[in-house]
């Protein structure tokens, strides 16, 4: 077993301490709690926006008498807006902050969330629904990175993860609203309704507006990133340790070349293709599941409302396994990932209704967590300067799956074989499973790097590291001259 990064105590004699130890040293509180209404409202808000197309599928079409491929322009429009928006807004975060990128996504999700309601034809609608998905993915982008560079590093991961529990209650609205208003009102009222919490939190944003303290750090904004320490130790009733806050500014931010660094190209590599594989699989299955529901005789809405209500127990396990003590990040996301695998095959071949439905709630009790478990570790393995890019770079992968996976689903419904469309799935979370293993930088427990410079090698081997004595990223005379490694935890590939 590898060293784990150890807090060191935190006193008045101190000349310098770093800003890791700063934020980890103030307590959980009200300015905590207040970024967390905003980040889980704005991320509640895009994962209703999101799961809406999955309902439309069979309104739409009988609205403007779409046939079964002209429908799936839909999410390739949005798809194709979602490449370009993701690495923009990912840039942008990096170079100009977190905030006001955020507030760009809420408006325009707001904005053309109503204003798709009204469309008039088909073509119109997918344009307006195009600019919905290029907020969503802003979102997606800026939302996880600005919580996590507020939050100290113990229970860092636990936290993390209730985004993702209050997108699942977003997804949850969103089957709730097409179970009650679809089949009564039709899909522009549901369409209108889905929009409803992103205008609720645009509205919140506007009053809450402060910044990531890592950001203003690393862009040299010191004076402003000490008033926002401050603020978030008043209403933690903590006061700030003594001494000088440490962090390097960084003046090359926002570079997606970085990424593919010599330290830093392995994990980008393998996060890649960690990423894509889930989005191929939660898509392929997730796409035309109400009208696969229906087509073996089970009534779509109810089950997928049932469905819906079975991420939630699965992200609540995540909350409490996901932490250094427990499974760490890399155990928690080959687990979620093989029992996907093994429920969708499950539920491909075993035949009698309630059983299939039973086993439809277990894939989405274990898909749907391990996007909070890539959702938390992705920001953690980069640093300050490049995480937002590498969150956008994420997002820019998962969006091809989105692109083509509407027309995968078409093609396999198609054949009438009724095993096949859950088990294509079932071979996406496979390959995403071998390609977990290439992941061996735990980052549980660890401290955040904020700059390149503060990145080392990924390390591969179980042999034990020595750990220097001076925390990560410490700075001595104006330079960052000795690093703590990150990947401290032990690596084996088991699950």
């Amino acid at each position: 077993m590898k060293q784990r990064d150890e807090e060191v105590p935190l006193t008045s004699a101190r000349a310098e301490i770093h800003l890791d130890e700063v934020i980890s040293s103030i307590k959980f509180g009200k300015f905590h709690l207040k970024m967390m209404i905003l980040t889980c409202g704005a991320y509640f808000a895009a994962c209703t926006e999101m799961m809406s197309i999955v309902f439309l599928s069979k309104p739409v079409k009988s609205e403007w008498n779409l046939n079964d491929m002209t429908f799936p322009l839909l999410p390739f429009c949005g798809g194709i807006i979602s490449l370009i928006s993701s690495f923009s807004f990912g840039s942008l975060s990096d170079k100009f902050g977190r905030q006001k990128p955020l507030l760009v996504a809420l408006l325009f999700v707001s904005v053309f969330g109503i204003a798709s309601a009204f469309a008039p034809y088909f073509w119109l609608f997918v344009i307006l629904r195009a600019f919905v998905s290029l907020g969503t993915s802003g979102i997606e982008t800026v939302d996880f990175v600005l919580l996590l560079e507020c939050l100290p590093k113990k229970n860092r991961g636990c936290t993390m993860v209730v985004i993702t529990l209050c997108g699942a209650f977003g997804t949850l609205l969103s089957a709730a609203l097409a179970w009650i208003i679809l089949p009564k009102f039709g899909w522009r009222w549901f369409i209108g309704a889905c929009a409803v919490p992103s205008c609720v939190i645009l509205a919140y944003r506007l009053w809450f507006s402060f910044e990531s303290p890592r950001y203003l750090y690393i862009s040299g904004q010191t004076d402003r990133g000490y008033e926002v320490l401050k603020k978030i130790a008043n209403q933690s009733n903590t006061s700030l340790p003594q001494g000088e806050i440490v962090c390097p500014p960084s003046a090359e931010r926002g570079r997606v070349q970085d990424l593919f660094s010599k330290d830093l190209r392995k994990r980008t590599t393998f996060s890649m293709l960690v990423w894509f594989f889930q989005s191929m699989g939660f898509w392929g299955v997730t796409m035309y599941l109400p009208e696969y529901l229906m087509s073996i005789e089970i009534d779509p809405y109810f089950n997928m409302f049932a469905v819906y209500i079975g991420e939630i127990p699965g992200l609540c396990l995540t909350m409490v396994i996901i932490e250094h003590r427990k499974f760490g990040r890399i155990r928690c996301l080959r687990l979620f990932s093989f029992a996907t695998a093994l429920g969708l095959l499950l539920f491909a071949f075993i035949g009698v209704p309630i059983v299939k439905t039973v086993f439809v709630i277990l894939v989405y009790f274990f898909m749907v967590p391990i996007y909070s478990i890539l959702n938390t570790y992705t920001p953690e393995l980069y640093p300050t300067d490049s995480r937002s890019i590498a969150m956008a770079s994420m997002y820019m992968v998962i969006a091809f799956p989105g692109i083509i996976t509407a027309f995968i689903g078409a093609t396999v419904l198609s054949t009438n074989i009724s095993w096949l469309y859950p088990t294509v799935a079932a071979g996406f979370f496979s390959l995403q499973f071998l390609f977990t293993f290439g992941l061996t930088s735990e980052t549980a427990g660890q401290s955040l790097n904020d700059t390149k410079q503060t990145i080392k090698q990924d390390v591969t081997s179980d042999e034990t590291l020595p750990t220097p004595d001076v925390p990560n990223g410490c700075v001595q005379n104006g330079n960052c001259n000795v690093v703590k490694e990150t990947d401290t935890m032990d690596s084996s590939p088991m699950l």
